[in-house]
């Protein structure tokens, strides 16, 4: 049976018409191709050339093998590139899902950044409710997510942090604590809360719950929403206040200031969670990205904090 090699030595021949300029193209001496030809047209059983008068002419049967060979090496060299693409992660599909507020502003330049990246790469965006974007992920209806808060990393999913984040207090821009650049977590015991319902999910309850405590008091819970920014839109509003990362520059929401917390608040990690045993070549990359994007994010909010002397508060 032949092989692609014989099918390029073929129309090397093909094209340069001579069986020496052939064979110096090919990196073969003459006497080589011309064994090489002669084995080819023994396993086909078919003459290719006509070799009367030492010019090299495709036969009937040369003709019909030289439009099947230039489409067997362009089909084989696709092949090839494609298996290439997938192996780096060049091609493929991918479904993200998330609720976080950080999708605003990280989420789009990590999607072009992975599509210049690997531009047969597609990507299908969801976003399910809060509270139920790791059970997707566990299910396999999305391959990536990204969340805010400690996640539960049992039933072999990994994670990555792409950064981290303290507590804050959102607050009404009319409120009586508004005018101060930090607050004392004491003053908020008697204040109404706003919750996300799915806090217990990721960890928040206790992270925000635990502050309250060593603090001295339990939040007054007044309201819970389901998601990041309807928390935001609920304090804006005049709701409740709420404890909750700083928000301002992904999603500015008119009527809503944040302010630093005293004593020193905990951190919230924002992390990229998949599937350890997930092979979808697109993975890797695509958390880089958005560890790329996050890392400059963090950058940039540091150089304007610093030329403006203190955080920019909304």
């Amino acid at each position: 049976m032949f092989e692609l090699r014989d099918l390029e030595q073929f129309i090397a021949l093909v094209e340069h018409r001579n069986f020496g300029r052939a064979a110096a193209a090919l990196g073969m001496t003459q006497p080589q191709l011309s064994r090489r030809i002669g084995a080819l047209e023994r396993d086909l059983g078919a003459v290719l050339f006509s070799r009367e008068h030492r010019q090299i002419e495709l036969t009937p049967a040369g003709e019909l093998l030289l439009g099947e060979a230039r489409t067997v090496l362009k089909q084989a060299a696709l092949t090839e590139r494609l298996l290439r693409d997938a192996a780096r992660g060049a091609t493929g599909h991918l479904r993200f899902g998330t609720r976080s507020t950080s999708q605003y502003g990280l989420v789009p330049a990590a999607i072009r950044r992975l599509r210049e990246m690997h531009p047969q790469a597609s990507v299908t965006l969801t976003g399910p409710l809060q509270g139920l974007l790791i059970e997707h992920l566990r299910q396999g209806t999305i391959d990536v997510t990204m969340v805010r808060g400690p996640v539960n990393l049992e039933g072999g999913l990994q994670s990555a942090t792409l950064r981290s984040e303290p507590l804050a207090v959102g607050l009404p821009e009319n409120h009586r604590l508004a005018r101060r650049s930090v607050v004392d977590a004491a003053d908020l015991a008697d204040e109404a809360f706003v919750e996300i319902a799915w806090y217990q999910a990721f960890g928040y309850r206790e992270l925000t719950r635990g502050y309250c405590a060593r603090v001295g008091f339990v939040p007054r819970v007044v309201q819970a929403v389901d998601s990041s920014d309807m928390l935001a839109i609920a304090v804006a509003a005049g709701l409740g206040i709420a404890l909750m990362v700083d928000t301002s520059r992904e999603l500015p929401i008119p009527g809503l200031v944040f302010r630093a917390l005293r004593p020193k608040p905990p951190a919230v990690d924002l992390q990229a969670v998949w599937r350890a045993a997930d092979r979808n070549p697109l993975i890797p990359p695509f958390v880089r990205c958005l560890m790329n994007e996050a890392h400059s994010t963090v950058a940039e909010a540091a150089a304007a904090a610093g030329s403006e002397g203190q955080p920019r508060q909304r």
